[in-house]
């Protein structure tokens, strides 16, 4: 008798333990293609799509759904060279049937010598657009993305800066997107003394 009661016991505390796990399922994602308006500029594409995959991973709580019924919903609702409205973003989040719709739009990305200027300094464009639809709470995201840094051309030399800063912005929209609160911001200030 006592051995049943130990396996009724385990059974239970099992039921217990897993059910908190099966509750908890993470939020579907559709990551459209991005709409790059820079022409011959086909490295923007892949950066894109590494730092937002990347930023999205790096989250607990989201998964990137990439099938051919999102594919198909996606296409229907294309906006030419332009991102997706809101209700466009509603219709892709409710056929196909995921929790956030993410659209990113670039414009502009090049770096050009500041004249006149007493070193050789270069000015970033960077100019687009990013919107995001969240299904669960049904908020709309829409944030331009823009950059006019400035930076020492001696410096520039050894990397590819413009697009290095393409990829900062796109990191930062996720983030923002996905509601990333960084630790310094949530934690408490010291009083002073």
């Amino acid at each position: 008798m006592k051995k049943f009661y130990r396996y009724l016991l385990m059974t239970v505390l099992a039921l217990c333990l897993s059910i908190p796990a099966m509750a908890a399922e993470a939020a579907s994602i559709a990551l459209l293609p991005l709409i790059n308006n820079v022409k011959g500029d086909e490295l923007a594409n892949q950066i894109f799509y590494k730092n937002a995959i990347a930023t999205i991973n790096a989250q607990q709580g989201y998964t990137i759904v990439d099938n051919d019924n999102v594919t198909a919903v996606i296409e229907a609702n294309k906006n030419g060279n332009q991102v997706p409205s809101e209700a466009a973003l509603k219709k892709i989040a409710k056929d196909a049937k995921v929790d956030l719709v993410i659209a990113v739009q670039l414009d502009e990305l090049h770096d050009d010598p500041v004249f006149p200027s007493a070193e050789r300094i270069l000015k970033l464009t960077m100019r687009g657009k990013a919107v995001a639809y969240n299904a669960l709470a049904n908020k709309y995201y829409q944030h331009k993305i823009y950059s006019d840094k400035e930076i020492d051309e001696t410096l520039t030399s050894r990397w590819d800066w413009v697009h290095e800063e393409w990829g900062y912005a796109v990191r930062h929209e996720m983030n923002a997107i996905l509601q990333v609160k960084k630790i310094m911001i949530d934690a408490p200030k010291m009083s002073k003394l």
